[in-house]
């Protein structure tokens, strides 16, 4: 009987697919990992990325790494190939902010190979998180960074830091429910129980 139950765990494993997409968490990915990374309080880097990116996905509120604030306007793309066409187009005539944390082209673009290196997530929230840290260290507070992330005009210092908290309070109490792809979780799953199923199988024949 085990060596069933095994089985069709080992066939649901091998099957799943996540509900939701690399393209909607990835975000989320990278701003766990570098919030970790650089020593930013917990969920911080995640509760700027939805101000920044953020868009109401599969009934879930993510931040999107194919997003564009363009002269002020937010765009936001299907896919990386889009977007990308679209800045080669346009990014030396307008006033762009970029990706999951929505880096300033005018400001930062010299910090990245490439316009495709800048909006890739992984770059974009890393830099993004040292920019944040670089930030905290000169001011000593996180009010002052996370404010300074956005903005050194006092009115919108203010009200930027006001929306990042009520993003952060909203995650704590669960409002905002968080999804993280954990592949490296699956895959050992599987390999645990491909170990099982061939013991079993093995001792079967033995």
């Amino acid at each position: 009987m085990k060596i069933f139950k095994n089985l069709f765990l080992l066939c649901l494993l091998i099957n799943f697919k996540p509900t939701y997409s690399n393209s909607l968490t990835n975000c989320l990915n990278f701003t766990e990992k570098y919030g970790k990374q650089f020593n930013i309080p917990d969920k911080l880097l995640t509760s700027i990325s939805l101000v920044e990116s953020g868009i109401k996905k599969n009934n879930n509120f993510v931040s999107w790494p194919w997003t564009l604030n363009v002269s002020g306007k937010p765009m936001f793309f299907d896919n990386k190939d889009d977007v990308l066409s679209f800045l080669k187009k346009n990014y030396k005539n307008k006033n762009i902010d970029v990706g999951c944390m929505q880096i300033s082209i005018k400001y930062h673009m010299n910090k990245f190979d490439s316009l495709e290196n800048m909006l890739d997530p992984d770059s974009n929230v890393k830099y993004a998180a040292k920019f944040l840290k670089k930030l905290f260290i000169k001011y000593k507070r996180w009010n002052e960074a996370i404010s300074r992330y956005h903005s050194s005009v006092p009115a919108r210092k203010e009200k930027y830091l006001n929306r990042v908290k009520n993003y952060w309070a909203d995650i704590r109490q669960k409002k905002i429910i968080l999804h993280i792809n954990d592949n490296k979780r699956t895959k050992e799953k599987i390999e645990f129980f491909r170990r099982e199923l061939s013991n079993q199988l093995n001792h079967l024949e033995s």
